[in-house]
């Protein structure tokens, strides 16, 4: 029993010495600590790099050996080392000092504790003793200090989170993020800055920021936060990345702007950009107001196969004289409003007004099929509008209709007051079917009578002499079968 015992103990010695031996083959300085804060294992680089013995390096917490003005970050590094849930080693530099009080820079690469040890490996990158030397101190000091002051003296604000702990919490905010939002440093570091949010949590900025920084990225998102007093402010945040020498994440830096009074502009911008929209919409049919935003000076298109209507209301002049102006034009305004929801209604293209008269199109500006059929729709449908307003109002009068088939030209010309237009004989024609037509009555010609015979019940009028044009054949449309 004894000489088992005694046997076992000669390999464990053995074993310690054959990794001390392969530890000390390293040109690197090895380790191994304990979560006690102390250095289990070194190899001889330790004594040689620092001059120190192992025994006095083990005999200290190594934290003792560590530069005053590194340990804060050094510390932050072995607490996210503990922490590590998965195996990646952990990467950074700081100073450990030198027997003779000397420092030396060591690059780490350092493992996450397994069973209450951790394995790091440093190399000295001390070099030409400059990152040591009194000099580079005061260097790097007076870059920290400028660096301190340009940051303090933004008037965006600035934010630095710490990506290395949970939930990432603000560990430094400038003055310009209490004047932007109104929460002092004291009320914000150690939290996340999500804070800002409010209920708003939901906006789908939201969502591109969380995936920004789960994959370590640039963003910039616009958000609606909340000052700390409440009001609302929009809030165009950008946040960049931070790593190390050995590309791990360390911190996010988020540049904030309150630009509210920018949205607010380009809301109202929007709104009247809507207004004017509308209102081109009404003066000119979409597909030409989008060809005139394009710059196009002038626009013409031929149309092989258009209906034209025209309406006019009989009676009109004697009316108007027992009419007061703004009577007169409320009335006329009631009338034209309803042939605009009928034009709409029917899926034709009101031309324009002349006085009393009204002229609209079918099958322009994009071609249809059914563009006869919607005009004489529209035409019946416009008679009995009038009867109705004639019974509303008390007045007699009566409305003329005129309707041709043809091909025509429809554009827009000129440079000032646009006005969708067509051209051409079928024009002329429609004109003089209405102007040459009864009170009441709706009349065509043979070419719109073609198309509308096998649908609507049409009455032959007869041959009548049409101005400029000789002897036409026309007929009356009465209803739809």
């Amino acid at each position: 029993m004894n000489s088992s015992c005694e046997e076992g103990e000669q390999n464990l010695v053995q074993t310690e010495a054959s990794l001390q031996a392969f530890f000390d083959l390293s040109p690197d300085l090895l380790c191994i600590r304990s979560s006690d804060g102390y250095f289990q294992q070194l190899n001889s680089v330790w004594q040689t790099t620092l001059g120190w013995t192992l025994e006095e390096l083990r005999s200290r917490p190594w934290l003792d050996f560590v530069h005053l003005d590194d340990i804060a970050f050094t510390f932050d590094w072995e607490r996210q080392c503990y922490l590590q849930e998965n195996h990646t080693p952990i990467q950074f530099k700081n100073r450990y000092r030198c027997r003779d009080g000397s420092y030396r820079w060591l690059s780490w690469r350092l493992s996450p504790y397994e069973n209450g040890l951790s394995y790091g490996i440093a190399q000295d990158v001390t070099q030409n003793s400059w990152l040591g030397s009194e000099a580079y101190r005061a260097e790097l000091q007076e870059m920290v200090k400028l660096r301190d002051q340009a940051i303090a003296a933004s008037s965006v604000g600035i934010t630095i989170a710490d990506a290395r702990l949970p939930d990432m919490p603000l560990i430094y905010v400038n003055p310009a993020f209490e004047v932007i939002t109104g929460y002092s440093p004291a009320d914000v570091l150690g939290y996340n800055c999500r804070f800002l949010q409010g209920k708003k949590a939901h906006q789908p900025a939201v969502a591109e920021l969380r995936a920004a920084i789960k994959a370590g990225k640039n963003c910039t998102v616009t958000l609606l936060n909340y000052r700390k007093d409440g009001t609302p402010f929009w809030n165009e945040l950008t946040i960049s990345p931070i790593y190390d020498d050995y590309n791990n994440l360390t911190h996010f830096v988020g540049i904030q702007s309150d630009i509210s009074a920018r949205v607010r502009a380009e809301t109202a911008l929007r709104v009247e950009k809507n207004k004017s929209e509308k209102l081109l919409l009404n003066i000119l049919p979409q597909p030409i107001a989008e060809q005139l935003k394009q710059l196009q000076s002038s626009l013409a298109q031929q149309f092989d196969q258009v209906t034209i209507l025209f309406a006019d209301i009989v009676g009109f002049t004697p009316l108007s004289s027992q009419m007061p102006p703004l009577e007169l034009l409320n009335f006329l305004n009631q009338i034209f409003s309803a042939f605009d929801k009928l034009a709409e209604k029917h899926g034709v293209e009101k031309i324009k007004t002349i006085g009393d008269a009204y002229m609209v199109a079918g099958g322009l500006p994009v071609p249809q099929d059914n563009h006869t059929e919607a005009i004489a729709n529209m035409a019946l449908d416009m008679q009995q509008e009038i009867t109705r307003i004639q019974a509303q109002q008390g007045k007699s009068f009566q409305i003329r209709i005129g309707i041709n088939t043809g091909p025509v030209v429809a554009g827009v010309i000129g440079i000032k007051k646009f006005i969708y237009d067509l051209w051409g004989d079928a024009v002329n024609v429609a004109s003089r079917m209405e102007s040459s037509g009864v009170a009441g009555k709706i009349q065509v010609s043979a070419a719109t009578y073609e198309r509308l015979k096998d649908k609507f019940v049409l009455e032959k009028r007869g041959d009548i002499l049409v101005k400029g044009k000789g002897e036409m054949t026309t007929y009356w449309l009465i209803a739809r079968v």
